[in-house]
């Protein structure tokens, strides 16, 4: 722990995010924070079910992160780092999650020029283990991002994706998109800490919202299928009430069809 004592300058930094994000982080001891810390000296910020650094990094989520490298300056952003988090963002643009993609875009729209949206092509040139060189392949400030936009975004991360697929096949593992849906550099100053953690806080709860195609068709099997026996149990309960009527007479055989039929037809319509 003594080698790594550096990691302790994050300590009044995480208290005072966690401060401000509340429940959509987690709550940790010292030595935990000092867990999630890079050895490239930036931290990632875990939630529920995360136990440790690579379980966060490895998320199929947004992640949220700063640094402090640079002594008077802190980087901080909500990053799309894995390939699987990147397809997951890929879905704002998708009609079925236009209200989470409207939500981000009124929330990026009020943010200073200084708030940037960027994707990178993230090259690892021997191996798959080693630290990754970033190279910057699209950037806006983040408050002009709209729906084209992001259309634009994705047509560099796809150009990305064909190039890291024309890679032989054991060498994948050089070339993945990385995305940083907002991002900044503030002076290393509380109140700016502050101030730009409350800005994103709403585009990290909303992103973290952003659902796959697979999620969206499971969502809308399971609501059928309540809808299903919702209808069923209505029919139910209406045949039992004609059976009623008709064995008090209250209405004839013919009657008691004619308005299951009717009921059964309007249930089509």
């Amino acid at each position: 722990m003594r080698q790594e004592s550096w990691k302790s300058k994050y300590l009044s930094w995480y208290r005072l995010l966690e401060s401000v994000l509340g429940e959509d982080v987690l709550h940790l001891t010292d030595e935990d924070i000092m867990k999630y810390v890079s050895n490239e000296d930036w931290i990632i910020i875990p939630i529920a079910g995360e136990e440790d650094k690579e379980k966060a990094k490895q998320a199929q989520r947004p992640n949220l992160y700063f640094d402090l490298s640079e002594e008077k300056k802190i980087h901080i952003g909500i990053t799309y780092d894995k390939l699987d988090s990147v397809k997951r963002l890929r879905n704002i643009i998708s009609p079925f999650n236009e209200k989470e993609r409207n939500q981000i875009i009124e929330e990026l729209i009020t943010l200073e020029d200084s708030f940037l949206t960027k994707v990178y092509r993230k090259i690892k040139e021997r191996y798959w283990a080693e630290s990754p060189a970033y190279e910057e392949a699209f950037i806006e400030h983040s408050n002009k991002m709209n729906y084209h936009r992001f259309i634009d975004l994705f047509d560099v991360v796809d150009k990305i994706m064909n190039e890291r697929g024309l890679l032989d096949e054991g060498k994948k593992y050089q070339l993945a998109p990385t995305i940083n849906i907002v991002c900044a550099e503030v002076g290393r100053d509380e109140d700016n800490f502050r101030a730009v953690l409350s800005k994103i806080k709403s585009i990290y709860e909303i992103t973290t919202r952003v659902r796959t195609k697979e999620e969206i068709e499971e969502e809308i099997s399971v609501q059928r299928e309540v809808e299903t026996k919702k209808k069923q149990k209505a029919f139910a309960k209406y045949v039992k009430e004609l059976i009623e009527k008709r064995r008090k007479n209250a209405i004839s055989a013919e009657e008691y069809r004619r308005l299951v039929m009717e009921y059964q037809n309007h249930r089509k319509s």
